[in-house]
């Protein structure tokens, strides 16, 4: 079943507070700022879990990140955001990603920067099944990326793997409930970067 997520509606105001609290309660807070991580939230919120990226990343711009840290909506744009951006340390991304799998399945993939070849035989052969919407998008930002010496130090690309695709607006109960595990998932990697880990 397919249910509508309304921005401002109050069980994902209480999951933004929760999870802003959890953050800024942690014995670790950034106290000090470590290289810039810049996290994309990639998806179109018109195609059910499609959007699940853009639903992400809108629920952690609410949040008080370290001022080195930037959250993009991406949406269906492509990655242009890569060529401008300099001095990035780590590219985290969240996006879905077929393979077969049950909905809800999380995968998590991490490469250096330069292991832009290493990603594409991740998607092109290790997961032959494996089909992210904006892979193609993904790849060739990176090339150009690389090319004007833009290229992150670290990547790490968050998928989920949808139930539904189709038009409409709102996320599957399924994936729904997977937000709060993805944007855990996701402060643990701004944790460690701007720590240094």
């Amino acid at each position: 079943m397919q249910g509508e997520i309304k921005w401002g509606s109050t069980e994902l105001s209480d999951m933004t507070l929760k999870l802003k609290t959890k953050f800024e309660s942690r014995d670790d807070r950034v106290t000090e700022l470590g290289g810039r991580v810049l996290v994309l939230g990639l998806g179109n919120i018109l195609y059910g879990d499609e959007g699940f990226g853009a639903y992400a990343a809108r629920e952690m711009e609410k949040m008080d990140l370290p001022e080195n840290v930037e959250i993009i909506d991406a949406g269906t744009s492509s990655l242009d955001v890569l060529l401008t951006s300099e001095d990035i340390n780590k590219l985290v991304i969240i996006d879905v990603l077929k393979a077969d799998s049950e909905p809800g399945t999380v995968y998590k993939m991490k490469f250096s920067g330069n292991e832009r070849e290493k990603l594409r035989d991740l998607f092109c052969e290790s997961w032959k099944t494996a089909v992210s919407l904006h892979q193609v998008g993904l790849l060739g930002a990176l090339a150009a990326a690389e090319k004007l010496g833009n290229v992150p130090d670290e990547i790490v690309i968050f998928g989920i793997e949808p139930e539904k695709i189709s038009f409409g607006v709102g996320l599957t109960d399924i994936l729904r409930g997977k937000l709060e595990e993805i944007i855990n998932l996701v402060l643990e990697e701004i944790s460690d970067a701007v720590h240094g880990k």
